[in-house]
């Protein structure tokens, strides 16, 4: 009860409080332009010539590239090189290269002697070696007329030995009466081997054709056909088809032994003759 008593007493306190204020500060009525002006001041103010970008430059025309160049003309190879190419022609040699011949075994030492050009000097260690008794004295460009000075010095100095090799003609023409000298000069030797040429130049053919007739009028001597014999075998001779190689030298000491055989038949191993007595 006593709380409901405060209450109201608080409250009669608050209405007196109240009525008090309102006679101090009467409220005037608000005019017609006050309530404008009020209106007025409770709107907010929003900036009437905000200019917002009416033109705002947008690009209009995008410039896109319309034409794409694409390569119309693509190169693709039209002939695709295939790894694996069949062989439609078979390359086979033309020229069959014959082995080349057998090393000779060296023969009995016999005595002899060889005299000759730049020809016979490419067989001149081949030539030596299966002939140990031989002594070969060959010289480049040597010519017929040298040749025979030769012969006629070793003639000075004793015999000329069991056989004799002779090879002369590439260097330049030569005359019948040289050649017939040489041979008179080779006459009391029991072998003498002549080879004929195989020269690709302009005296060829008439050199062969003195050598071929001197030799067939003695008895003692025997004609090698070289050019013959090494005409098919590209293989014996340098660029020049001239000089000898390895090959060569053996096939043409070869052609020599053959000539030899019944004179190195009559010899014994040591080189002596097989009637000698002596031991």
């Amino acid at each position: 009860m006593k709380r409901v008593i405060g209450w109201l007493i608080i409250l009669s306190i608050s209405l007196a409080i109240g009525a008090t204020v309102r006679l101090s500060f009467p409220i005037a009525p608000l005019t017609a332009a006050a309530l404008a002006n009020t209106r007025a001041a409770t709107l907010t103010r929003i900036p009437t010539n905000t200019r917002t970008p009416t033109n705002t430059r947008t690009p209009t025309i995008t410039r896109t590239p319309t034409i794409t160049r694409t390569p119309t003309n693509t190169r693709t190879p039209t002939n695709t090189g295939t790894p694996t190419r069949t062989p439609t022609m078979t390359r086979t040699p033309t020229i069959t290269r014959t082995p080349t011949p057998t090393l000779f075994p060296p023969q009995p030492a016999i005595r002899g002697f060889a005299v000759g050009d730049s020809v016979m000097l490419g067989a001149a260690r081949e030539m030596q070696r299966v002939l140990p008794g031989l002594v070969v004295d060959a010289r480049v460009s040597r010519s017929m007329s040298a040749a025979l000075e030769v012969v006629r010095q070793r003639r000075k100095s004793g015999p000329l030995g069991e056989f004799v090799v002779v090879h002369i003609g590439n260097n330049g023409y030569i005359k019948p009466a040289q050649f017939d000298e040489l041979m008179q000069l080779l006459a009391d030797v029991p072998r003498v081997i002549v080879f004929n040429l195989k020269e690709p130049r302009g005296w060829e053919a008439a050199n062969n054709l003195i050598i071929a007739d001197t030799v067939r009028r003695y008895p003692n001597a025997v004609l090698v056909d070289w050019r013959s014999a090494s005409m098919s075998h590209p293989e014996y001779f340098g660029r020049d088809g001239i000089h000898l190689g390895v090959v060569a030298a053996r096939a043409y000491t070869q052609l020599i032994v053959q000539q030899l055989s019944a004179l190195l038949a009559a010899y014994n191993p040591t080189g002596k003759p097989a009637s000698d007595p002596k031991p």
